[in-house]
């Protein structure tokens, strides 16, 4: 679907400040977003299919010119898709630096932490690729 570039980092959509002043990077919902219902269903669709058994991770591909809603798309999907994912990882993907700044956020949640991560990328990578539930990384 031919929409735009997209961001990433969160993880249950928290938008509050961390305990070491990281601010995630989760843009908030518009109230005014009532439209683009055909590509949610769409995303629905990818996500849900269960006939793809061999592939165990799902990608789908949003991008387009800036302002066409390809963010609010993303944001609706994530709401309606709330009890099917049980980590949303929102990543700033506009920059090396902002990438960095993301998964250093993700060292912060208390699972990745637990898990004994260090603050490399690769290590935060790692980390959310061994997640057993479902979880979204935009």
């Amino acid at each position: 679907i031919n929409l735009g570039e997209m961001n990433i980092q969160c993880n249950n959509c928290d938008n509050r400040t961390t305990s070491d002043g990281v601010i995630p990077l989760m843009p908030n919902p518009s109230n005014r977003f009532t439209g683009r219902t055909e590509v949610i269903a769409k995303l629905k669709r990818h996500f849900l299919n269960t006939n793809d058994s061999a592939q165990k991770r799902k990608f789908f591909l949003l991008y387009g010119m800036g302002g066409i809603g390809k963010t609010q798309i993303c944001l609706k999907f994530i709401e309606e898709m709330s009890d099917f994912f049980s980590s949303v990882f929102w990543i700033d993907a506009s920059s090396v630096g902002t990438i960095i700044q993301g998964f250093k956020g993700i060292c912060k949640f208390p699972a990745a932490q637990s898990s004994g991560l260090d603050d490399s990328p690769e290590s935060v990578l790692h980390w959310v690729g061994s997640l057993k539930e479902n979880y979204i990384m935009v």
